[in-house]
């Protein structure tokens, strides 16, 4: 009886505990089996039924990060990318610690044509993790910041993307490249990219030649212009009657049609001074043919005769006077008078149109005579007017980087700061990244009063050699002047959090903490730390006074 009554209890105990144990299951065990499920269905291919899954799971854990970024991969999978973008961005938001899950939703996005929400997912990706950008992103950020018009944080990101020396950079790149450096006024760089693009089958090759345009006409280069409108009309019929330029092609017209006259004219000039070159020489042998004594054919037999005539002849030629002196007046005109200053042998030339705009001067310097002319320019014969032409040297030889450098350096010291810009310029076309050239460019342009260029150039030079500290100390007395107060203080502390150890930084951020932000505690501070930085500094007694004052 007693063993019959121990089975019954021991049959309904085991139903019991098993039915505990179930209850008792915690809800991470649920959790990690459902996960199993949905990882085994689609194992096994079933994405439709992981989904399913997934879904129910995410109704108990609304706010799980896994959960809800394995629903964003199946969808993915399956193509949604609209959904796939939606649960990626949630997960994010949970965990927007996790860099793997921000990369990974900053693609959904892009493949949803979410460009918006990328962009932004791409900047948070490059202020976590700037190690985790590579070319392309670099690119696509560039791309990116072109389109919200961050004109300079563009241009530095797509410079981040291409390696130039080594590789050709694709024609889309180049172009956006250039019309950046355009942007910023910088002509001589969007001209060099510009040409990568326009020179190539791309279909960019479009724009880059309205870049090309574009710079040429500013620069009244008519006969690059030319070229370029002769290239778009080969590869592109009818796109430059169809855009903006389309007046540009009548006033190339009208230089060409100057310039055929003026050629023609100068040839017309060239056979006048040859036939007066060669009637003065005919002239001068007929007056020498002349003075010669004909000696009669009776006193040629007399050699007594002859010498006679040879010695009178001889005599006459002694006793000749000299010619005559010039007068009084003539000689006064060019006694030496040191009081005189030589004047420069060349006017400055205009380059600018005229003031109402109806017509366009196409003056140019003598160094471009070949290719460009003045309609209005008077053609003599003079023998001075025609001594010009030595400004046409196609056989000089180019000068070397070292003498262009040589050369800026010498027309800065003479304060003549355009010569010295244009140099400059010509040397980055051959070495544009070396920061000691922008840096010295960037000088030029302070001293001719031009603080834009100054700045972007100055910039330039800071990023090439970002520990150079004197880039950067040129750089902040170029801003001073340029930036609001509180732009500048932000970029002195910039400079001060790279160069803590530069006396002349902590200076100046202490002398903008006090005039700038009012901020006396940090004033004080900075002023010490100079002082620590450079006990024997001639400003010293400044910085005690300035804390003196501010305690």
């Amino acid at each position: 009886m007693l063993k019959a009554n121990t089975k019954k209890v021991i049959s309904i105990l085991i139903p019991l505990t098993l039915a505990i144990f179930a209850g008792c299951s915690g809800p991470e065990e649920k959790r990690a089996n459902s996960l199993n499920d949905a990882a085994q269905q689609r194992a096994a291919g079933d994405e439709t039924a992981a989904l399913a899954t997934l879904e129910t799971l995410a109704q108990a854990y609304p706010n799980d990060p896994e959960i809800i970024r394995k629903i964003g991969d199946i969808h993915h999978e399956l193509g949604n990318t609209s959904e796939a973008a939606f649960y990626l961005s949630a997960a994010y938001s949970l965990a927007p610690g996790d860099v793997e899950l921000l990369y990974q939703t900053y693609r959904a996005q892009e493949n949803a044509n979410q460009s918006a929400a990328a962009y932004d997912l791409l900047e948070a990706l490059f202020a976590v993790e700037p190690d985790a950008i590579n070319a392309e992103l670099w690119l696509r950020l560039g791309e990116f910041r072109a389109q919200a018009q961050q004109t300079q944080p563009a241009l530095d990101a797509y410079l981040k993307g291409i390696d130039p020396e080594n590789s050709t950079p694709a024609a889309e790149t180049a172009v956006a490249i250039g019309t950046l450096f355009k942007q910023l006024d910088n002509l001589p760089q969007a001209e060099r990219w510009l040409s990568i693009a326009a020179n190539s089958d791309d279909p960019n090759a479009l724009p880059a030649l309205f870049g090309l345009l574009e710079i040429h006409l500013r620069n009244k280069n008519w006969t690059a212009a030319e070229t370029a409108i002769t290239q778009l009309d080969q590869q592109f019929p009818g796109a430059v009657d169809a855009s903006e330029w389309a007046n540009a092609r009548g006033e190339l017209e009208r230089w060409r049609s100057a310039q055929v006259a003026m050629q023609a004219e100068l040839a017309k000039t060239k056979a006048t001074k040859e036939a007066a070159a060669k009637l003065a020489a005919s002239t001068s042998a007929e007056a020498a043919a002349t003075d010669l004594t004909i000696i009669d054919a009776d006193e040629a037999t007399s050699g007594k005769a002859q010498i006679i005539v040879d010695m009178e002849r001889a005599e006459a030629m002694a006793n000749t006077p000299a010619l005559e002196a010039e007068s009084a007046s003539s000689a006064a005109a060019i006694i030496f008078d040191p009081n005189i200053a030589i004047e420069p042998a060349e006017p400055a030339l205009t380059y600018d149109q005229q003031s109402e705009g109806a017509t366009t001067d196409y003056s140019v310097g003598t160094s471009d005579l070949n290719d460009t002319i003045a309609p209005d320019v008077v053609i003599t014969t003079s023998e001075a007017a025609l001594e010009a032409a030595p400004a046409i040297r196609p056989t000089l030889t180019p000068r070397s980087l070292e003498q262009l450098l040589a050369d800026a350096e010498s027309a800065s010291m003479e304060h003549d700061y355009k010569q010295a810009i244009q140099l400059y310029w010509q040397a980055l076309g051959r070495a544009n990244a070396r920061a000691d050239i922008w840096n010295q460019l960037s000088l030029a342009y302070r001293l001719d009063g031009q603080a834009k260029n100054a700045e972007t150039t100055a910039l330039e030079a800071t990023r090439l050699a970002p520990q150079e500290i004197d880039y950067t100390l040129d750089y902040l007395r170029v801003i001073q002047r340029t930036k609001k107060p509180e732009d500048f203080l932000a970029e002195l502390e910039t400079a001060y959090d790279r160069f803590p150890r530069s006396p002349e930084i902590a200076l100046s951020l202490a002398r903008g903490y006090e005039r700038i932000s009012g901020n006396n505690s940090s004033a004080i501070l900075l002023y010490e730390r100079f002082i620590q930085l450079a006990p024997n500094h001639p400003l010293r007694n400044e910085a005690e006074a300035a804390i003196t004052r501010l305690r």
